[in-house]
């Protein structure tokens, strides 16, 4: 049985988007033309964002446990949304995974691997459940997601 650890909210609307709930958290979200500021957010950069950070925390734990350190280590992520013939959209992610800290290729080679395998973002699909209590708290939603509603 599995343990939580911890969890986070974000809320979407009218063009932001919140993380658990603080003011200070609130970001613009732009339109996934590109179109929109080059500060705002889209679920590509979000995810992105999520991944590296995840990957990374997985990378630090795998090397750990086989003896590489993992202190000048980074990780990129680039994640793609793409629209499909079909009319359906896609994302899809590239990763990069610096460790300057594996001697060797093989060595490099199983951290990454192990580093892959940890990460609950990597993978075929993150299981997603439809919580109707929560739908229906929204339904009483009183305004944007926005910086100034603290």
């Amino acid at each position: 049985m599995a343990r939580d650890i911890y969890s986070a909210e974000a809320t979407s609307s009218r063009g932001s988007v919140r993380v658990d709930g603080r003011g200070d958290l609130a970001y613009p979200v732009g339109e996934p033309s590109g179109n929109g500021t080059a500060d705002a957010l889209n679920p590509e950069r979000l995810y992105a964002a999520a991944l590296a950070t995840c990957l990374h925390q997985s990378l630090t734990i795998a090397a750990t446990s086989l003896d590489v350190e993992p202190a000048e280590s980074v990780v990129t992520a680039e994640a793609t949304l793409s629209h499909r013939d079909d009319g359906r959209y896609e994302l899809h992610a590239a990763v990069g995974i610096y460790l300057p800290g594996a001697s060797t290729d093989e060595l490099y080679d199983a951290v990454t691997r192990e580093a892959l395998r940890l990460c609950p973002l990597v993978g075929t699909e993150v299981p997603v459940t439809f919580d109707h209590d929560r739908a229906r708290a929204l339904q009483h939603h009183r305004g944007p997601a926005d910086p100034g509603q603290n």
